[in-house]
């Protein structure tokens, strides 16, 4: 899959590395973490609790990995390019 950087698209990766960079940024991954800390799957009741919590740990899991996932795609496109113009 060949993906052309657009300007559209340089400002989308530009604006998440300026994400990235933010005192917020690392807040908020350390309060995703601290909160996925607190789920004890031994503590639930029943089956129900179970899938909630499961769901619960998939969005923390996306959230803390968010950032290598921007930084992969991104650097994925540009050696597409590289390979491109090669």
């Amino acid at each position: 899959m060949s993906t052309i950087m657009t300007p559209e698209l340089q400002k989308y990766y530009e604006n998440y590395a300026d994400l990235f960079l933010t005192d917020g940024w690392k807040q908020f991954q350390e309060d995703i973490q601290a909160a996925a800390l607190t789920i004890n799957i031994m503590s639930l009741k029943d089956a129900k609790d179970l899938h909630i919590s499961q769901g619960k740990l998939d969005v923390f899991q996306r959230l803390l990995n968010w950032q290598n996932s921007i930084e992969n795609a991104y650097e994925e496109i540009l050696n597409e390019e590289k390979e491109g113009s090669s």
